[in-house]
């Protein structure tokens, strides 16, 4: 696998990445921080989170928040300012989806705690992150925000409602926000992510054990470049979004799938 690795300027700039103690947000994390941003890990992982931050450098801190509380995420950003004077960059990266058996069923079976549990976190939680950032970013008269949905948002998977309406509403919320905050100097994007190879979707796909194992050569079979993205696939895309080389572009998700969205087969 050969990937262009692009080099963008944010020294001087504060990026908040939200669910960086591992996986997706890790490697968005680091990639600002290898571009020069002060980086504000956070995440419900404490011991991971500080982990990453130490290993990153003094330009990096660790900022514990669980999303789906409004008073934490405010408590967050506001830490920020404290610590850094601004807040440049918030990429919404946070969230969670079903991994046990006994989720993965049909609409008429989905457990009402796991949709909102879906809805609290993916959805409320990017929200609640967006809001906080806005009101900053307004006073500063500019900044850049990416949420991090999913193709599940872009077209429906089977037997993950919540996960999928909840992808699919930020989406719409991407674009809503992009438009009121536009006339700040405020740009909001996404990026919807394919099958990633992360912790997560090894326990789910990609071992042996895995809880769904069976079904990864499917998975893979339907990706026209024949194989899972890697987290550091996700984070250039993010990244971009987040640089002044995506100036004038607002309001837009691009997909970083390895094609899988443009022959999508429904049969998975």
């Amino acid at each position: 696998m050969q990937t262009c690795k692009a080099k963008y300027d944010f020294t001087g700039q504060v990026a908040l990445v939200t669910g960086s103690a591992g996986g997706i947000g890790q490697a968005i994390a680091e990639k600002f921080y290898q571009d020069g941003a002060y980086v504000v890990i956070t995440d419900i992982q404490e011991e991971a989170g500080k982990k990453i931050a130490a290993s990153l450098g003094n330009r990096a801190i660790f900022i514990p928040c669980d999303i789906s509380h409004p008073e934490q995420v405010n408590q967050l950003v506001e830490k920020t300012v404290q610590h850094f004077g601004r807040l440049d960059i918030m990429i919404n990266n946070a969230g969670i989806n079903s991994t046990a058996a006994v989720d993965r069923v049909t609409t008429d079976k989905y457990p009402d705690e796991t949709w909102q549990k879906m809805i609290d976190v993916d959805l409320n939680g990017t929200f609640y992150c967006c809001k906080a950032a806005a009101r900053i970013m307004k006073e500063q008269k500019g900044g850049a925000i990416v949420n991090v949905a999913s193709v599940a948002g872009v077209v429906a998977l089977r037997l993950q409602v919540g996960f999928v309406a909840a992808k699919a509403a930020i989406l719409k919320m991407t674009e809503a926000m992009a438009c009121e905050l536009a006339p700040h100097g405020i740009r909001v994007n996404a990026v919807s992510p394919g099958s990633t190879i992360t912790e997560t979707t090894r326990h789910l796909f990609y071992s042996d054990t895995g809880s769904f194992s069976e079904l990864a050569d499917r998975l893979i079979s339907f990706i026209p470049q024949g194989r899972p993205g890697e987290a550091a696939e996700i984070a250039e895309a993010v990244v971009f979004l987040s640089s002044g080389s995506a100036s004038y572009i607002n309001g837009h998700n691009i997909i970083v799938d390895g094609g899988w969205t443009c022959g999508f087969n429904r049969d998975f």
